[in-house]
């Protein structure tokens, strides 16, 4: 008997902020996600999280430091896929929030407080680890509401 080796894949993706909230996705089959995808060949990490989230929320963002990894697994059409991905803290700097048509019907963007739409476990941690960062550096700035301040 032979074995088949599941497909494996490596992704890069982000959680990315507009606005003060983070882009989330509901995909066709209804589960809200964070932008994702393939890494491409050639491209590295970050090449491909910029990538993704332009393909598919229409933005364009800046990456930050890496948020952390994520594994999951599953079956399509008889095969198996194990797909790795790296997540990234990023910003939008432009671009229009659009849905990529063809993936996804809906995009939103979620307070700290609305983290329950996402769909899977390891999304909601991600997004916590990230709006804490983000507080993080607001602070820093010397800016804890995210507001510009006026001179």
């Amino acid at each position: 008997m032979r074995t088949i080796l599941p497909q494996k894949a490596i992704c890069a993706g982000g959680v990315v902020f507009k606005d003060e909230r983070i882009v989330s996705l509901r995909r066709k089959n209804g589960v809200w996600l964070m932008p994702k995808g393939h890494v491409e060949p050639g491209e590295t990490l970050e090449q491909a999280a910029v990538r993704e989230v332009r393909e598919e929320t229409g933005l364009v963002a800046r990456v930050g430091a890496p948020l952390g990894e994520t594994e999951y697994s599953f079956t399509e059409d008889g095969t198996l896929y194990r797909k790795k991905v790296f997540w990234f803290f990023m910003e939008a700097i432009g671009g229009e929030l659009q849905p990529e048509k063809e993936m996804f019907t809906d995009i939103r963007l979620l307070s700290a407080e609305e983290l329950s739409l996402l769909s899977f476990e390891a999304d909601r941690k991600l997004a916590a680890k990230a709006f804490t960062r983000y507080r993080k550096k607001r602070l820093r700035q010397g800016n804890p509401d995210g507001c510009r301040r006026e001179d």
